[in-house]
């Protein structure tokens, strides 16, 4: 789960320049930079619902990925390949 913040920008010297940082709290990385708070907390709050809802998509993927191994009792890989190369209409 990735989890963000609003960091406020400083120069070279550490001192702030007023601009509004959109970061990445786990991996330490600036997302995008803004001239107010609130356009950084708007973007944030959607990134965020974004990330979220991804989050929920790969966990339920992931769990019907390994019903259907089982079900089927094929490999992660003969799963995944089929996915990829069949044609599903």
């Amino acid at each position: 789960m990735t989890k963000l913040g609003i960091c406020y920008e400083q120069d070279d010297k550490g001192k702030d320049t007023g601009r509004v940082q959109v970061a990445d709290l786990e991996d330490d990385y600036v997302i995008d930079t803004f001239g107010t708070e609130k356009e950084a907390e708007e973007y944030m709050a959607k990134l965020q619902a974004e990330y979220d809802r991804n989050d929920k998509i790969e966990a339920e993927y992931l769990q019907w990925e390994k019903e259907c191994m089982a079900r089927h009792n094929i490999t992660e890989d003969e799963l995944r390949s089929f996915l990829v190369n069949a044609v599903i209409v």
